[in-house]
């Protein structure tokens, strides 16, 4: 029995198309936010920009649906508050001299080392009363992980030989999102994500490339901005806020190096 803060609930599948995709569509029949979907198999779960993310029995599947949880504006700071949750409840359920392999790569990826080990996909919809509903996709390598996901190396937690339950993992971070979303507060205190997320960062002060839509754009990682968006320092001393993309360091595998 996963337990969850009261006013949440829980809806389980053995196998499902995508909690995202059922996330949404609930919301669209009526269903109110504080759902989490729990997949023990997801056979179309997706990653950004539409790639394909694996997920196999032994891992977390995992979708919380919110509606309305701020304007829509601010809603893109959603998935900086979700990585904190994740880094915290992963950190739960390790020793604690590991704690510092578990890093956030921006905006939203988890690492473990250098390779990801959790994937963080935030979609939206508006209801027919103007509201919006969102679903927030966690997948976690729990115990197996692909070669390479969403352009980078993978990596699973049991490979360093610490067993980390589906099930026990959702629970931590059911606590940990209802607690980073109450300090939140709908985006009246990201000052406060921004900070926790920055003493978790991965690459902060160091060269990145930063793989947009139209351009590869190379920098250091100086800071993030009020709202999450990344700074970049270019060679010649001006600054670049990076909005949307895929951010790669030095040394990681993947699409950087295509």
């Amino acid at each position: 029995m996963i337990s969850l803060p009261d006013s949440y609930r829980l809806i389980s599948f053995d196998t499902i198309d995508s909690t995202n995709k059922f996330a949404l569509d609930a919301a669209k029949g009526g269903e109110e936010g504080g759902l989490w979907i729990k997949a023990g198999q997801q056979t179309q779960g997706r990653g950004r920009r539409g790639r394909h993310w694996s997920s196999e029995p032994g891992n977390l599947a995992a979708t919380l649906l919110l509606v309305n949880p701020a304007p829509p504006s601010l809603v893109g700071q959603l998935p900086l508050v979700s990585a904190t949750a994740v880094h915290r409840a992963i950190c739960d359920l390790i020793p604690a001299h590991l704690h510092g392999l578990v890093r956030i790569k921006w905006p939203n990826d988890l690492l473990w080392g250098d390779q990801k080990v959790c994937g963080i996909l935030l979609e939206s919809a508006f209801l027919v009363d103007g509201r919006m509903a969102v679903a927030i996709g966690i997948g976690v390598n729990c115990q197996t992980h692909p070669d390479v996901t969403d352009g980078l190396a993978a990596a699973d937690i049991a490979q360093s030989g610490y067993e980390v339950a589906p099930d026990a993992l959702l629970e931590r971070l059911a606590f940990h999102m209802d607690d980073r979303l109450s300090v939140w507060r709908s985006g009246a205190d990201f000052a406060s994500i921004r900070a926790d997320w920055l003493a978790s960062a991965k690459g902060l002060g160091q060269h990145v490339v930063a793989r947009l839509p139209n351009e590869v754009v190379e920098g250091t990682f100086e800071m993030l901005d009020e709202s999450g968006a990344l700074i970049l320092r270019l060679a010649d001393g001006q600054t670049r806020i990076i909005y949307a993309g895929d951010v790669f360091l030095p040394g990681m595998h993947g699409e950087m190096q295509k």
